[in-house]
Parts: C-alpha cells; sequence; structure tokens
C-alpha cells in the first residue's frame, strides 16, 4: 500500500514557502502517525529535534529520515530551518525498540514531511510609510481568530516564555484569479504611527499583519483558507524587538483589516479588528 503525506503552504503556492511531499511506497511498516507545529533545534548541526510549543514535548527524527527528505528535495536542507517555526509529518512503529516514548517526548521517528510557518516581519520608519519599502495591505483577511468545524477558536500565540516567536492562525480568501500574480503577509511594526506610540507608553508592542495580492484589486470569495504561520520578532533582517527598546512589551498585539464578505480593502464592511497575542498558559485556560 502507498502512503503519502503532504503539507501544504498557505493559499495554493502563492504565498512564500514550499511544499514538499514524501511518499512511502510498498507495505508500510508504519502502525502510528503524527504532526505537529514545532521549533528546530539541533545539537552540533548534525542531530535535529523538534519542541512543540511551550517547550512541552520534544520529537527527535532519526538521522536517515532527514537524510532521506534532503535527498528527495534538492534544494532543501534541515541545517536552514534550525531556530525556526514548523509544521512536521512523521511516523512510527510502536513496536520499534528504538522507538522511546515517554511524557515528555517521542524519540526515533521516521520524519515524512516538513514545512516552514515563518513568515517576513519589517520594521518601517515614518519615511518609508507606502513606500516600496513599506510592505501595504491591498486585501483584507477574514480573521485571525477562526473557529473550526468543531468549534475550536484559534488565537495568535507565543511560542515560548521568552515571547520573541508567535504562531498565528489566519483565515482568509486565497486568489483564484488568474491575473494575481503573488500574494504574501508581513508582520509590521510603525513606530512613529500614533496609535503605536499611544500603545507603547502604556507598554504594549502595536504591530500590524498586512495581506497583500498583487495584480488584482478584488476577486473571488470562492477559496477560504486556514492556516498557521509564525513571525520572529528578533528576525536578523528587522528585529522588532530590538527596535522597541532594551526592556520586552507588557503585551503584543497584532491589528488586520477584516471583511468575511469581500476581498475590496476600501468595502464599507472592511474595518480594522484588534487581536491579542496570549502566552501559553493564556490560551490553555481559554479551552
Amino acid at each position: 500500500m502507498k502512503q503519502c503525506f503532504k503539507l501544504l503552504t498557505l493559499a495554493v503556492g502563492l504565498l512564500a514557502g514550499i511544499t514538499m511531499t514524501s511518499c512511502l511506497g510498498g507495505d508500510s511498516e508504519y502502525q502510528n502517525s503524527g504532526s505537529a507545529i514545532a521549533k528546530v533545534y539541533s545539537n552540533y548541526g548534525m542531530y535535529y529535534y523538534f519542541m512543540t510549543p511551550g517547550r512541552t514535548l520534544t520529537i527527535t527524527p532519526t538521522e536517515a529520515s532527514v537524510n532521506s527528505l534532503e535527498s528527495k528535495n534538492e534544494n532543501f536542507k534541515m541545517s536552514n530551518l534550525v531556530g525556526k517555526i514548523v509544521n512536521i509529518g512523521y511516523m512510527w512503529n510502536p513496536d520499534d525498540p528504538n522507538v522511546v516514548q515517554d511524557d515528555k517526548g517521542i524519540q526515533g521517528v521516521d520524519l515524512v514531511a516538513i514545512q516552514s510557518l515563518d513568515f517576513p516581519t519589517l520594521v518601517v520608519s515614518e519615511g518609508n510609510t507606502g513606500t516600496e519599502r513599506d510592505s501595504v495591505a491591498t486585501h483584507p483577511i477574514i480573521s485571525l481568530s477562526p473557529t473550526d468545524a468543531y468549534g475550536q477558536q484559534y488565537q495568535p500565540y507565543f511560542y515560548d516564555d521568552n515571547k520573541s516567536d508567535i504562531i498565528v492562525p489566519v483565515k482568509y480568501f486565497a486568489p483564484n484569479d488568474s491575473r494575481a500574480t503573488s500574494a504574501s503577509l508581513t508582520l509590521v511594526y510603525y513606530p512613529d504611527d500614533l496609535a503605536t506610540i499611544s500603545d507603547k507608553n502604556n507598554g504594549t508592542l502595536r504591530l500590524y499583519l498586512n495581506y497583500r495580492v498583487l495584480g488584482v484589486e478584488e476577486y473571488s470569495t470562492q477559496n477560504t483558507y486556514s492556516n498557521f504561520v509564525a513571525f520572529n520578532l528578533r528576525d536578523m533582517n528587522s528585529n522588532i524587538l530590538g527596535r522597541w527598546g532594551s526592556s520586552m512589551p507588557e503585551k503584543v498585539k497584532i491589528v488586520a483589516r477584516v471583511n468575511a464578505y469581500s476581498t475590496d480593502i476600501d468595502n464599507s464592511e472592511t474595518k480594522e479588528e484588534v487581536y491579542d497575542v496570549l502566552t501559553i498558559e493564556e490560551l490553555e485556560s481559554q479551552q
């Protein structure tokens, strides 16, 4: 029996990222499979492992399965994902003596798919606002607190207590218009924005999630997607927390233009929605 595991990125390949697929042919030896959002770590640049949000569980793949993924995807190197938030798919045989599982995690699984969830951040000063150095929103999203078919509501949250990585659930309309040339999500800090300055005086870091679809102004609301994306507030290219100052903000808020019925950012129903970024503890208390 042939088994395939596939992890998809945002918006039918238009948004940044690479979709990788691994297929296992023949009679499968696996009985169990799992998937998780996690952060990539490495021991001396050789052995890799993943830690789930809150550093709750450690998932350690076999070296052979990592090498297999690299050999099947010539542009993929696991070393390039160290320190990044990813979505992983893995399989294991619980009867395999090399698989060790306890309440702290699991070792010896075969990694069958991996996808980076990291998206770019920007710091845009007043003189660059609205220019090509900015990432101006062109279209609204639907929500950053979507509810799934089982009634479970998701919200933006910090990966761990360091509060430098944010995991954000995004529900949005994906363009199906052939004129659309690209789509992107960027988390932007505008330090000179009046609302941002006001929030900073109260200990709150105010960020803007900008959704850009190029090539088409308005498109059909037929294709709705919900995905997780991640942002590193200490990314070496922008370092939002470094620009904020020496102390950590007491709270982080994300502002987004939202509309559940139209892709027109100037539509009368489009509005700004503000979302609090929760800690793991706050998130769990709401479940």
